[in-house]
């Protein structure tokens, strides 16, 4: 699965809007964010037929403030084919390097990991000879999910060398110079998204410890509270 841009990736139309240039941005849902404006910030919500997400207390693991003990809940309560999703855009990150990116979550038993829901949508410049636009998958249940987890989750993991070892030539299709472009590039734009609906799952998942590393950061979102610098 692999997708050239030909319109500029921003929020949730990198994913899911139309590149024709007539295309507006979904509405967002609220969440329960809480502080932002600095640093790396994560912004929930869905657009469509039963689709959603937001961070939700007494569903988690415990949070690094306070005791709500949140997990953030995506949900898709429709077919897979219906124009709907569940989101998280996470700003912050544009210019790192993609060759230092690793990512992870954990998600929690009886909830959906599929192959495209919950994934990963990495935009990226390409920095080597073709210097195109990319959104990189990196779907659940591709992910490197040997890492330790609680009881009743699972670790699900992609480090910056399984990256470039088992997606982007193997699992994604990405030619050899292609996938040399994305190493070389630089981050456009980061999301997760959650388009698998009622017909091949449950239309549900709990994420938490959601984890984005770069050369000069770190950033774990446990709660809404984590938010900002």
């Amino acid at each position: 699965m692999k997708r050239l841009l030909t319109c500029s990736p921003l929020a949730v139309a990198l994913a899911l809007a139309s590149c024709d240039g007539t295309a507006t941005a979904p509405p967002l849902r609220p969440s329960f964010d809480a502080g932002g404006g600095q640093g790396v910030n994560l912004r929930a919500g869905g657009f469509g037929e039963g689709s959603f997400a937001a961070w939700k207390s007494h569903e988690g693991q415990p949070d690094t403030k306070g005791n709500g003990d949140f997990a953030l809940y995506f949900q898709k309560m429709t077919t897979t084919a219906t124009n709907a999703a569940a989101f998280a855009v996470i700003t912050g990150v544009e210019g790192q390097l993609f060759s230092d990116l690793s990512l992870s979550w954990l998600h929690r038993d009886g909830g959906w990991c599929g192959a495209g829901a919950p994934r990963w949508n990495v935009g990226v410049k390409g920095g080597g000879s073709i210097g195109a636009d990319y959104t990189v998958f990196l779907g659940c249940s591709h992910a490197d999910q040997s890492g330790d987890a609680p009881s009743g989750w699972k670790s699900d993991a992609f480090s910056p060398a399984y990256i470039a070892t088992t997606q982007l030539t193997t699992v994604l299709g990405f030619s050899a110079d292609q996938a040399a472009d994305i190493e070389a590039g630089t981050i456009t734009s980061l999301a997760i998204i959650f388009d698998e609906g009622t017909d091949v799952g449950p239309g549900f998942v709990f994420l938490d410890n959601i984890t984005v590393i770069g050369k000069t950061f770190t950033k774990i979102f446990t709660s809404p509270g984590d938010n900002g610098t």
